[in-house]
């Protein structure tokens, strides 16, 4: 006797194809940053075991914690909770570290990137959701200046406009002054960060710089609600 099997339609609760795009932009832009920046660590530690083994014995043991802090992140994103930096020091302290953390991750053909974060006015307090937002918009721009622009210099600057965080990064790096754009300019990653801005009622563009490098501005609506 034949079974027969019957597949009825998964039916899903409200909001979770919302949910589930946005748990995996978190896992792109918040893990996929931690692990791309590890593995520049990786490739900086394997040229340091050369001419200096202390050094490269350093790193490694500050890989290891990062990626712990990456499984943690990890299953915060699957509880649904806020990337753990931003508890532990607020928005700007975190960019400046996760910035210092790429200074010695930069592949050594480039030579090394030197961020400078900025906050032109004093921030107001920020709702939990555009402090992640702009968390996840920098560090992917980051990741990306360091893994592809060869950018010796990169400014992140942060300020309140006209009921907007706005959130500018620019660095000199090469390959944004024709019409080839950059690499942070296609793909997943300028997706993600314009979802987060657009999904908070803001926006996001990568435009050329007329003296070399590019520009990433972004800007997220002060008023949004937790």
């Amino acid at each position: 006797m034949r079974r027969t099997f019957v597949v009825t339609d998964v039916v899903h609760p409200a909001g979770y194809e919302d949910r589930l795009r946005m748990v995996l932009s978190d896992l792109h832009d918040g893990v996929g940053p931690t692990l791309a920046v590890a593995v520049l660590g990786l490739r900086a530690a394997r040229d340091l075991l050369v001419r200096d083994r202390a050094g490269a014995e350093r790193l490694l043991s500050r890989l290891e914690e990062e990626l712990y802090g990456a499984i943690t992140e990890l299953r915060r994103i699957v509880t649904d909770a806020r990337p753990p930096a931003l508890d532990e020091a607020g928005l700007v302290t975190a960019v400046r570290r996760y910035a210092g953390m790429l200074a010695d991750r930069v592949p050594a053909e480039h030579g090394p990137l030197a961020v400078t974060v900025e906050v032109r006015r004093e921030l107001p307090p920020l709702s939990a959701a555009v402090e992640v937002a702009a968390y996840r918009i920098i560090r992917e721009a980051l990741v990306n200046i360091a893994r592809h622009s060869g950018a010796r210099q990169c400014t992140v600057r942060l300020w309140p406009l006209d009921g907007d965080l706005r959130v500018e990064i620019v660095d000199d790096g090469v390959g944004t002054g024709g019409e080839t754009p950059p690499p942070v300019v296609g793909g997943t990653g300028l997706r993600s960060m314009r979802e987060r801005a657009v999904d908070l009622g803001g926006g996001c563009v990568v435009e050329p710089v007329s003296s070399g490098g590019t520009r990433i501005a972004a800007w997220l609506p002060l008023a949004t609600q937790e």
